[in-house]
């Protein structure tokens, strides 16, 4: 990387990096999505991801009560950020629309769970009852098996 013509090494890009932070830090959310906006600033979206990731990652662990769908849930958060960025008007804080957006996305993600799981129940308990040949040796012909079985149908339903 070089800046205004002079290499930046080790030390020297540790400095600049201390130097920019120290600039976003004391910014407010709004201050930072516009650097992030405008600038492309990945500081200034650095900074706002590390001021509310305690809260959005709580908010998603006790909705969703599971660490890598609460992972998910925090991840799309931010991705939602990302993705409606340029229509927030925001001035002082992202916190409370962050939280919003963190207990809709988790409470989505918990909703589909459940809805899979319970699916899931579902045809395993009807597989578990059902006479349907699941497994065979290798040796059976399947197409024969089919065949037996289709012919062995009532006419009409063949």
């Amino acid at each position: 990387m070089v800046m205004a013509g002079v290499p930046m090494g080790g030390a020297y890009r540790q400095i600049h990096r201390l130097f920019v932070e120290g600039i976003v830090a004391g910014l407010a959310d709004g201050e930072l999505l516009d650097r992030f906006l405008t600038n492309g600033d990945e500081a200034a979206f650095a900074a706002l991801v590390e001021r509310h990731e305690a809260m959005v990652w709580r908010v998603c662990l006790a909705i969703v009560r599971d660490r890598h769908q609460a992972e998910d849930a925090f991840q799309a958060t931010f991705l939602v950020l990302v993705r409606k960025a340029r229509s927030l008007w925001v001035r002082d804080s992202l916190g409370p629309w962050l939280h919003q957006v963190a207990c809709r996305t988790a409470s989505c993600l918990r909703a589909t769970v459940i809805r899979r799981r319970k699916h899931e129940r579902r045809y395993a308990k009807r597989d578990a009852g059902s006479s349907v040949l699941t497994w065979a040796p290798p040796d059976i012909d399947f197409d024969t098996a089919i065949h037996d079985e289709i012919n062995r149908l009532p006419e009409k339903y063949r």
